[in-house]
């Protein structure tokens, strides 16, 4: 039970420093409304953006940003409405700043109830959720990309250029991770991440995760066996998120482990037919009173940790939660610095025709074929990159930098796939598929740095086949390539 208060503790105060980077951030406007639209906070990229001052529009109904003709239309309150019947909306249109002068913008209302169902009034914070992770995220495509494709043809390079390659590739992906770990506990503290649950081959993700971390344990040379002895080895589960959790753990003990270190990995059935994952290292190991703590966002077990090995300290906090959130539970041992340690984490196996009736969640390979591709890329170095890697593995490829021209090209040339920014200069990618699926029978793929739920649930329901967040890893994208040239 005090686990439990000192983690929510923990969120509560990942939370408030949430609220002290929202008043600080000055190119989004953030602010809460109470049920009928009266402005209850204001941020000061809301006062920058709209020009009015906190104590001169706290109070103030919403409705002084809209048109005189959208206020007569009684828009302000339908969107409010709507927001509160649908749960959010996203709204496209002219707004009129404190001077007069008017502007185009893009909100997202959120509806913010208690847990008894009842509106407490509205926010914009996933708004800059996801714009926050877009902005964050878009930069790091094209250097993965080029990274990604030079590695795998490190063999061409000199040998002190191809390591510094892979130096390049792995701090790439090391600040996409940081990126992911930051917005997954501000979803946590918010009770906004959710989980997909399905019968899944919990060992089948183990292996997965360990070929992912493979490059990591290659270059300290350590010596890693694993052992997936668990005869019970499927669960229910979010496949991505459980997939997170071993990947979570397994670079943990790869980090902490020195060169030339141990890792063992075990799966098993115990008495009582749970699954169990167990990881021991013989790095670096934990203090014994540490060991409360670990589990805690920003903490790591030894201040000196943080500045030998980096990192925020979020990866075991948001491991615990998502397994907490599968009903599992997770533990470790050490019996002190220097001894190494031991993660385990316990969930429920699924009866063995569960199992069978689940998915097996490993992509199979399948021969690839040149496709007729449009990419459609406002941000230019992405363009540039992705089109020129593209064209190397044999693809026809077409650009466009925004949705009108997406359209123009659409509607004279016949294409295979549609690889498709979400957030363009003109519109969206969501129009450029939903209008372009209207006439044409065409794959697409969805690729962005927006990832919230709500940008998911909108990409399927826009007509995308398939979704990559930003920074795309080329090899993913290769994968879903050759799965719709199959």
């Amino acid at each position: 039970m005090s686990d439990s208060r000192s983690i929510k503790s923990a969120l509560l105060e990942a939370e408030e420093q949430f609220h002290i980077l929202v008043d600080s951030v000055e190119e989004y406007a953030i602010y809460l409304l109470d049920p009928i639209g009266n402005i209850v906070t204001w941020n000061s990229g809301a006062e920058k953006i709209k020009q009015y001052m906190a104590d001169e529009i706290i109070g103030k109904n919403f409705a002084c940003f809209y048109t005189p003709e959208d206020v007569a239309a009684e828009k302000p309150q339908r969107n409010l409405r709507e927001a509160a019947r649908q749960g959010h909306i996203r709204d496209q249109g002219t707004r009129v700043r404190r001077d007069g002068s008017i502007f185009q913008a893009e909100v997202v209302i959120t509806a913010l109830r208690d847990s008894s169902g009842n509106l407490r009034g509205y926010s914009n914070k996933d708004d800059f959720l996801a714009a926050l992770s877009h902005e964050l995220r878009t930069p790091l495509t094209p250097a993965l990309a080029a990274a990604a494709y030079l590695a795998d043809n490190s063999a061409k390079f000199p040998s002190e250029f191809a390591e510094d390659v892979k130096i390049i590739k792995r701090n790439v992906q090391l600040q996409a991770r940081l990126i992911d770990d930051l917005l997954d506990l501000t979803r946590i503290a918010r009770g906004k991440l959710q989980l997909h649950l399905e019968p899944v081959d919990a060992n089948v993700l183990v292996r997965d995760a360990v070929e992912i971390a493979r490059s990591a344990i290659l270059a300290k040379k350590l010596n890693v066996s694993t052992e997936l002895s668990a005869k019970k080895h499927h669960v229910l589960a979010d496949p991505i998120r459980l997939q997170q959790v071993f990947w979570n753990l397994i670079n943990n003990a790869v980090k902490f482990t020195p060169p030339g270190g141990q890792v063992a990995i075990h799966t098993f059935n115990d008495a009582r037919n749970h699954f169990r994952f167990e990881i021991t290292d013989n790095g670096i190991g934990i203090e014994r009173e540490r060991l409360t703590s670990l589990f805690i966002p920003f903490e790591q077990a030894d201040p000196s940790v943080t500045r030998l090995f980096g990192g925020l300290g979020l990866g075991l906090a948001i491991t615990k939660r998502l397994v907490d959130l599968h009903k599992g539970a997770i533990e470790v041992e050490s019996r002190g610095r220097s001894f190494g340690s031991t993660f385990r984490v316990i969930l429920d196996a699924l009866p063995e025709e569960a199992g069978r009736n689940g998915k097996n969640f490993r992509a199979s390979k399948r021969p690839a074929k040149q496709l007729r591709i449009l990419l459609v890329e406002d941000h230019q170095d992405t363009r540039h990159t992705l089109s020129r890697l593209l064209t190397h593995f044999g693809h026809q490829i077409s650009v466009a930098a925004d949705r009108q021209s997406a359209l123009d090209i659409m509607a004279s040339q016949n294409f295979d796939v549609i690889l498709c920014d979400i957030g363009l200069p003109d519109g969206s990618g969501y129009e450029v598929v939903s209008e372009t699926k209207r006439r044409h029978p065409v794959k697409a793929i969805a690729i962005s740095g927006f990832g919230t739920e709500a940008d998911v649930r909108r990409s399927i329901e826009a007509g995308f086949d398939f979704r990559l967040v930003k920074p795309v890893d080329l090899r993913e994208l290769q994968e879903v390539l050759d799965q719709v040239a199959a």
